[in-house]
C-alpha cells in the first residue's frame, strides 16, 4: 500500500512538472535561434537535444547533428562527447543500432579522455541498452551498475534515475524479481525526494511486471493503472500501448474478462495507429489466450495466426538489426586493433629513425674531427646501407604479412556471413512450421479443434513438415561436406532404384499440387555413382521442379545414353527463370543462393542446387540447367555410364 501511495503522489505532481519542462524546452529553443556566441550556442544545443530526444526523435536528431558539427568546428572535445552521446541514444530509439553503437562508443572514449564522468555514465547507459537488445542482460547490468556508481559519485539525479530504471528492467529479465523491485523503488524515492518526474511511467511499469510475475494481481493492476495515468500525462503513447496489454493480461488472470478485452482492444487501436509492432504482437498473444479460454476457437485461431505472422516478421527484422550491430561492433574492434598495430609500428620506426640519425651524427663528427678515420667511415656507411636494405626487406615482409592478415580477415568475415545466414534460416524458416504444428496440437489438446477442421489443415501441416525435413537434411548434408567431407564410394548403380524412393518421398507434395510425374528410365541403365549422394541430388532437383510447377502441371524424368555419359533429365513446365537468375545459379563463386518462393509460397534454404553441383563434382559428373521465364526449367545431370556388353552365344 505504501508503494501505491508513493506512485499516486508522484503522478499528482506530473502535470505541473510537465508544464515547467515544456516551458524550459521552448525557452532553450529560443536561445538556440537567437544566440550569437558559438560556444554558448553549442552548450544550449546539447541541453535542448537531451530534453527533446524522447519526445520528438526526428527534431532531436536534427539538433544533435548540428551540435556535433559545431563542436567539431570549435574543437570542443567535452561538448563533442555529449553531442555524440545524444546521437547514440537517438539512433538507438530509431533502431539504427550500428550507428548507435559507434556514436556511444565514441562518446565513452571522449568522456574518458576529458574525464567527463557525466558523459561516461550516459554512454554506459547507451551501451547497456544495446547489450539489452542483444539479450545479453548480464553485460547490460554490468554497464548500468557502473553508470549508477558514477551517478552517485557526481550526484546527478537524471543519470541516477536512468541507471536505476535500467537495472530494474534487466534484473526482471533474468528473473531476479526482488533486485528489480529494489532498484525500481529506489528510482521512485529519488524522484520524490528531488521533486522530479524522470521515467516514472517506465518505473511503474517495471514494478507492475514484478508483481504480475509474483501473481499479486490486484497490486499489479493498481500499479499499471497508475503508470497508465503517468504515461497519458506525459503523452508517451509507446508506454500507453505497453501498459494496455499488461493490464489486459492482469485482468484476465484475475478473472475479469470484459475489462481485459476493453484494455486489449484499446491496445490494438493505439498500436496500429502508431505502428508499435512490439506491443501489437504481445496484445495479439494475450487476446488469443483470452478467446481460447472463452471457447471462441475461431477468434483465438485468428489472433494466434496474427501473432505468429507478426512475430516471425519482427524476429527476421530484429535478426538483421542484430547482425548490423554485431558487424558494427566487429568493425570498431577491428579498427581499434589496426590503430594499435599502426601505433606500435610507428613507435618502432621512430626508434629506428632516431638510431640512424644518432649514428649519422656521430659519423659526421668523426669526419670533421678525424680525417684519418675516413676509411673507417666509408666502411661504416656501407654497413649502414646494408642495415637499411635489411630494414626495407623486413618492411616488405611486414606488408606481405599484413596483406595475408587482411585476406584471412576477409575469409573469416565471409565465413561468419554464411554462418549467420544459416542461423537466420534455422531461426526463421524452420521455426515457422513447428510453430504452426504446435498451435494446431495445442488446439487439439484443448479439444478446440474438430476432426473435420483438423483434416482441413492436415495437408498444409504435412507439406510444411516435408519441407522442414528436406531443409534439415540439406543443411546437415552441407554441414557434413564443409566440416568432415564425404567418403565417396562409386559403384555401378541402376538409376531406377535411386529415383523411385525419392519420388515416393516427394509423392505427397506432387499430389497436393495435382502434378503428374512421368518416369521413363530403361531397366538396364546403370551409372558409376555414389547411391546416397545421387539420392540427395535427385531429391533436390525433383523437389525444385515441384516447388516451381503450377497446379495441375507435369514433370518429365528420363534418361539419354550418349557415349560414355548417361544423362538424367528432370524437366518441368512451371515458372522458369530469367537469364540473371540462371547466371547466378550457375556461378561457381556463389556458395549460398538466395531462395525464391514457389508457386504456392513454398520456402527453401538456397542450399539445394549448391549441394547438387558439389556432390556431382565428387562423382565425376556435372549439372547443366536451361530455363526460360514462364516456360519451365530443364536440369540435365551428366553421369559416368556403365556400358553392359552382352556375350555372343558360341556356335
Amino acid at each position: 500500500m505504501k508503494k501505491i501511495v508513493l506512485f499516486c503522489i508522484v503522478s499528482f505532481g506530473i502535470t505541473f512538472k510537465l508544464f515547467a519542462q515544456l516551458l524550459e524546452v521552448d525557452s532553450l529553443k529560443k536561445v538556440v535561434l537567437m544566440e550569437t556566441n558559438d560556444s554558448e550556442k553549442l552548450r544550449t544545443l546539447n541541453k535542448f537535444t537531451l530534453l527533446i530526444r524522447e519526445k520528438d526523435t526526428q527534431q532531436g536528431l536534427k539538433w544533435g547533428i548540428q551540435a556535433e558539427e559545431l563542436a567539431l568546428q570549435l574543437g570542443d572535445s567535452l561538448e563533442l562527447g555529449r553531442a555524440k552521446g545524444n546521437l547514440g541514444w537517438i539512433y538507438y530509439r530509431l533502431g539504427i543500432w550500428d550507428k548507435a553503437f559507434k556514436y556511444s562508443k565514441d562518446a565513452y572514449l571522449i568522456g574518458m579522455q576529458s574525464n567527463d564522468k557525466l558523459e561516461i555514465g550516459m554512454a554506459l547507459n547507451n551501451l547497456g541498452a544495446l547489450y539489452y537488445q542483444r539479450k545479453n542482460f548480464l553485460e547490460a547490468i554490468k554497464n548500468f551498475r557502473e553508470a549508477y556508481e558514477i551517478a552517485l559519485e557526481i550526484d546527478d539525479h537524471f543519470l541516477t534515475i536512468r541507471s536505476l530504471n535500467n537495472l530494474a528492467l534487466n534484473f526482471s529479465k533474468v528473473g531476479e524479481l526482488d533486485s528489480a523491485l529494489y532498484f525500481a523503488n529506489t528510482a521512485l524515492e529519488v524522484n520524490e525526494k528531488e521533486g522530479l518526474m524522470y521515467f516514472t511511467s517506465f518505473t511503474n511499469r517495471v514494478i507492475g511486471d514484478v508483481f504480475l510475475a509474483k501473481n499479486e494481481l490486484d497490486t499489479a493492476i493498481q500499479i499499471y493503472e497508475s503508470a497508465l495515468g503517468v504515461a497519458s500525462h506525459q503523452r508517451l503513447k509507446t508506454y500507453e500501448a505497453s501498459i494496455f496489454h499488461r493490464l489486459g493480461k492482469a485482468y484476465f488472470l484475475s478473472g475479469n474478462i470484459p475489462k481485459a478485452l476493453e484494455y486489449l482492444e484499446r491496445g490494438i487501436k493505439i498500436s496500429e495507429q502508431n505502428g508499435f509492432q512490439e506491443e501489437l504482437v504481445s496484445t495479439y498473444q494475450v487476446l488469443a489466450t483470452v478467446y481460447h479460454s472463452m471457447g471462441d476457437i475461431t477468434r483465438a485461431y485468428q489472433y494466434h495466426k496474427a501473432f505468429s505472422e507478426l512475430k516471425d516478421s519482427m524476429e527476421e527484422q530484429i535478426d538483421e538489426d542484430r547482425m548490423s550491430l554485431l558487424q558494427a561492433m566487429f568493425e570498431v574492434e577491428k579498427s581499434d586493433a589496426e590503430i594499435n598495430y599502426l601505433k606500435i609500428e610507428n613507435s618502432l620506426k621512430e626508434l629506428e629513425i632516431r638510431s640512424v640519425r644518432r649514428t649519422v651524427f656521430v659519423a659526421s663528427g668523426f669526419v670533421v674531427l678525424c680525417l684519418f678515420l675516413l676509411t673507417w667511415l666509408y666502411i661504416f656507411n656501407k654497413k649502414l646501407k646494408n642495415a637499411n636494405d635489411r630494414l626495407t626487406h623486413k618492411k616488405a615482409i611486414t606488408e606481405l604479412q599484413k596483406k595475408e592478415l587482411e585476406s584471412k580477415s576477409q575469409e573469416l568475415y565471409e565465413s561468419n556471413k554464411m554462418k549467420n545466414r544459416l542461423l537466420s534460416i534455422l531461426g526463421h524458416d524452420l521455426k515457422s512450421p513447428v510453430a504452426q504444428l504446435k498451435g494446431v496440437l495445442d488446439l487439439m489438446h484443448s479439444q478446440g479443434l474438430t476432426k473435420e477442421e483438423f483434416e482441413g489443415v492436415s495437408h498444409i501441416l504435412k507439406r510444411n513438415v516435408d519441407g522442414l525435413f528436406e531443409t534439415m537434411d540439406n543443411i546437415l548434408s552441407w554441414s557434413k561436406s564443409q566440416m568432415e567431407g564425404f567418403n565417396v564410394q562409386l559403384s555401378p548403380t541402376n538409376l531406377g532404384k535411386v529415383i523411385r524412393p525419392c519420388l515416393d518421398l516427394l509423392q505427397h507434395q506432387a499430389i497436393s499440387k495435382e502434378i503428374t510425374i512421368n518416369l521413363n528410365i530403361g531397366h538396364e541403365e546403370k551409372a558409376l555413382v555414389d547411391k546416397d549422394l545421387l539420392q540427395i541430388v535427385v531429391r533436390n532437383l525433383v523437389s525444385n521442379a515441384i516447388k516451381f510447377s503450377n497446379k495441375g502441371s507435369k514433370i518429365d524424368i528420363y534418361t539419354i545414353s550418349e557415349d560414355e555419359f548417361l544423362k538424367l533429365v528432370v524437366q518441368d513446365f512451371g515458372l522458369g527463370m530469367s537469364e540473371i537468375q540462371l547466371k547466378t545459379i550457375l556461378n561457381d563463386q556463389v556458395s549460398l543462393l538466395e531462395s525464391s518462393a514457389g508457386t504456392e509460397k513454398e520456402k527453401g534454404t538456397g542450399l539445394g542446387l549448391n549441394l547438387c553441383k558439389e556432390f556431382l563434382n565428387l562423382m565425376g559428373g556435372k549439372l547443366i540447367i536451361t530455363s526460360k521465364k514462364g516456360e519451365g526449367t530443364t536440369a540435365i545431370v551428366h553421369l559416368q555410364r556403365i556400358i553392359i556388353q552382352q556375350e555372343k552365344a558360341l556356335v
